[in-house]
């Protein structure tokens, strides 16, 4: 029964990113997989790898996908290596059956990674997803059109392969929690549509934001979502600072570290027990 997990490292590493604490914050995720979104330098990432490795007895390692000019971030898979080998990996455009969406969108919105178990052989399938950021009208609309894309891709993979499939990462779903612009009941409607799981579905908040900047209240958000081929086999977890504030709005004074050193989002997980294929 795998844990697993998804984690959005802030503009990895960004000018205030403190590698030991994110290092920290990934081994208190203890994913035996988890996906990642912005990463912008593969070697620092694999440094901070090691270091979560130490601390927690595991062997992690990361696929990445392509860096592309327009956002200089990446994709990951990242994979306890005493648990699983990675025997293939798809970008976008190979994930989609029209090809769509590449580099020349802003970065691709999806990285499969097929994953074949140490202990016993059994595959799975695990993809990592960054969608289109923030709230205007025309934002929701590219959400809206990746969501398509996605489906398709979910579609065509759990067609092909016959794997359990695990689809992690950052939705940016900005009006989730109020359904603004239709976000919420789109999202479970695209889920029902490729016949899986949304297995965060009870968090409330995976991010914060500071919307104000005169008052620059800490608001929570939730961004991050984990889809599954079968449903979860316990209630999603939401660690890092989401869990140290509750999921609750604080105020602007609120001493909190992660936001400016690790990421606006915090890690979540969950336990999977995927059926056999």
């Amino acid at each position: 029964m795998p844990r697993l997990g998804t984690f959005n490292i802030r503009l990895f590493p960004d000018r205030g990113t403190e590698p030991q604490v994110v290092a920290q914050r990934i081994a208190e995720l203890d994913a035996d997989l988890f996906m990642v979104q912005e990463i912008r330098d593969g070697e620092a990432f694999d440094a901070v790898l090691a270091q979560a490795s130490a601390l927690t007895g595991r062997d992690y390692a990361v696929g990445l996908g392509p860096m592309c000019r327009t956002s200089e971030l990446q994709l990951g898979v990242v994979h306890d290596r005493r648990r699983f080998r990675e025997v293939e990996r798809r970008v976008q455009a190979q994930l989609d059956p029209e090809a769509r969406c590449s580099c020349r969108d802003g970065h691709p919105p999806a990285l499969l990674s097929v994953l074949e178990s140490v202990a016993d052989g059994a595959r799975l399938a695990a993809m990592s997803v960054h969608l289109q950021y923030g709230g205007r009208r025309w934002m929701h609309r590219a959400r809206r059109d990746q969501w398509d894309h996605l489906v398709a891709s979910i579609l065509r993979v759990r067609e092909e392969l016959g794997l359990p499939l695990a689809v992690a990462g950052d939705f940016n779903s900005t009006g989730y929690a109020d359904d603004d612009r239709g976000e919420r009941s789109t999202i479970e409607r695209m889920v029902r549509a490729c016949g899986m799981h949304l297995a965060t579905a009870g968090l409330t908040c995976t991010a914060y934001w500071r919307p104000n900047r005169r008052t620059r209240v800490y608001v929570p958000s939730m961004l991050d979502h984990i889809l599954l081929s079968e449903p979860p086999a316990a209630p999603p977890e939401v660690l890092g600072m989401c869990a140290t504030l509750g999921g609750k709005a604080w105020p602007g004074d609120t001493e909190v570290p992660d936001f400016h050193v690790v990421s606006d989002h915090c890690p979540v997980r969950v336990r999977w027990e995927p059926s056999a294929p």
